[in-house]
């Protein structure tokens, strides 16, 4: 169907919609349907000219204000040079609760403890979402914000391909990748990276003609020249400089190759051979020098591949694992032991827990209400469980609007969502950061969305992500240095 066939669809059934709404009565119409009388309400033209919204302007404006003189007032270059002990500073946040799970250990002291060797080491941390932080919208100001007082480089993970356009980097992949997530074009074996996903690139030959039936029954192996297959490419250009490259890859059947160059020039900077036989594989690409701008080119028939990594030698880094339209129970398909692995090899030492937008259209009662409590306490139980040496931090859903007769309001429900997200992250040894109260309580989306800091979906503007990023650095920093006067003091 061409460009303008889909216009006229468009403008021909708003313009239905708008003369229905013109001649439609005011009071509802009532019919008997099965049996049952249902009701039938339809927006009345007024309705539709005339959009308002719930007016909690006044108390959200406050709440901006002071977000606004926090974010925008602070000097993070002098952040990054004063001690951490700097109480005038990391003031304790309104919004962040960092339970005691057992003693006086909280929530985050594995991360805590993770980041005192951030001089010597590199540790990481898996920032998961949905649409909201998806393109690294909001994982890369964390990721500079904490590079910035605990040293670090690079953009961290890189999929081979994905349905958004990152601000941290370009890539144009060729058509041959096939990507598989959690949550759609699932894997099959459900070995997927850290973050969800698995890609593989396709064949020019069949895989099936590559096994062969004798005469007597017996099936053989027919060695196909590598030339039979497809290459796959991507190339790249990182907005900040890295001090290393990694590829992680899952188990090669038979050997692939995998040549790096330099795209501004086609210089070859590495060659390697693809063919560990573990199910996640962590090899440094052993660049002849670290450029912008990169072509990766794989041959051979396709192990896994979960992505690459440009990264920092030692330091932090921030890993973006945004999936559009997940819930997060999709993640559960990774076992613990293999996700633990994972963990483990990486050094992935906090995992960030974002969703809940997703389910909020969906949530209208109790028992749906109830539903979504149980899934993400098993998911937040699955994260501990997987590797206990890292901490989990959940961040809850934020305020999300929806038109109502022409009237813009909360979704009835989002505030019992982030009760119950809390009340399972507190109880699965999680520490909490509550969106939906800093961005002032239900119906407070209309006020962001007025002031320029988010959409009338609870997506954050560039301005509106800035000011969130914030708040959950000074959060963490303020029981950061509880952790370090506690430790010190031997309290």
């Amino acid at each position: 169907m061409k460009r303008f066939q889909v216009l006229a669809i468009i403008f021909l059934s708003g313009t239905l919609l708008f003369i229905a709404s013109c001649i439609w009565p005011d009071d509802d119409v009532k019919i008997t349907l099965l049996g049952k009388e249902r009701t039938i309400h339809y927006m009345t033209a007024e309705e539709v000219m005339d959009f308002h919204f719930v007016d909690n302007s006044a108390n959200v404006d406050s709440v901006i204000a002071i977000l606004e003189a926090r974010a925008y007032g602070i000097n993070e270059d002098v952040i990054s040079r004063m001690s951490i002990l700097d109480e005038s500073i990391f003031d304790q946040s309104a919004f962040f609760e960092n339970p005691i799970i057992s003693g006086k250990t909280t929530a985050l002291d594995n991360f805590f403890k993770a980041l005192q060797s951030t001089d010597s080491s590199l540790i990481r941390v898996g920032h998961y979402g949905d649409s909201q932080i998806e393109g690294d919208r909001i994982t890369s100001l964390l990721r500079i914000m904490f590079q910035a007082k605990f040293g670090g480089n690079g953009v961290g993970y890189v999929p081979m391909e994905d349905v958004t356009s990152p601000v941290s980097y370009v890539r144009a992949s060729s058509g041959n990748w096939i990507r598989y997530t959690v949550f759609t074009n699932k894997s099959r074996n459900n070995l997927y990276s850290p973050g969800g996903t698995v890609f593989r690139y396709r064949f020019f030959v069949p895989e099936s003609s590559r096994d062969s039936i004798t005469d007597e029954g017996d099936t053989i192996k027919i060695k196909i020249p590598a030339a039979s297959y497809s290459n796959a490419t991507m190339f790249l250009k990182v907005f900040r400089s890295y001090s290393t490259a990694k590829l992680w890859y899952g188990k090669a059947e038979e050997p692939a190759e995998l040549k790096v160059y330099d795209s501004s020039n086609n210089d070859l900077l590495a060659e390697m051979t693809l063919d560990d036989p573990g199910p996640f594989n962590v090899v440094n690409i052993p660049l002849a020098r670290n450029p912008l701008k990169l072509k990766f080119v794989f041959s051979g028939p396709s192990p896994e591949i979960y992505g690459v990594t440009f990264d920092p030698g030692v330091g932090i880094q921030f890993d973006n694992y945004g999936l559009r339209g997940h819930s997060g129970d999709g993640l559960m398909l990774i076992s613990k032991e293999f996700l633990g692995n994972e963990f483990r090899m990486i050094n992935n030492r906090l995992a960030i827990l974002q969703f809940g937008g997703n389910v909020t259209p969906y949530v209208k009662n109790e028992k749906s209400l109830e539903n979504i409590k149980n899934i993400y306490d098993r998911l937040y139980r699955h994260f501990k469980l997987a590797y206990p040496e890292a901490s989990v931090l959940v961040i809850g859903v934020n305020d999300v609007a929806r038109s109502v007769g022409g009237t813009y309001v909360s979704y009835p429900m989002v505030g019992r969502i982030r009760d119950v997200q809390k009340e399972v992250a507190i109880k699965n040894g999680c520490a909490f950061f509550d969106l939906l109260e800093l961005m002032g309580g239900e119906n407070s989306v209309m006020t962001w969305y007025r002031r320029g800091l988010a959409s009338r979906d609870g997506h954050y503007s560039d301005r509106g992500r800035e000011i969130v990023v914030n708040e959950i650095f000074l959060a963490i920093m303020a029981e950061y240095n509880k952790y370090l006067l506690r430790t010190r003091t031997g309290g």
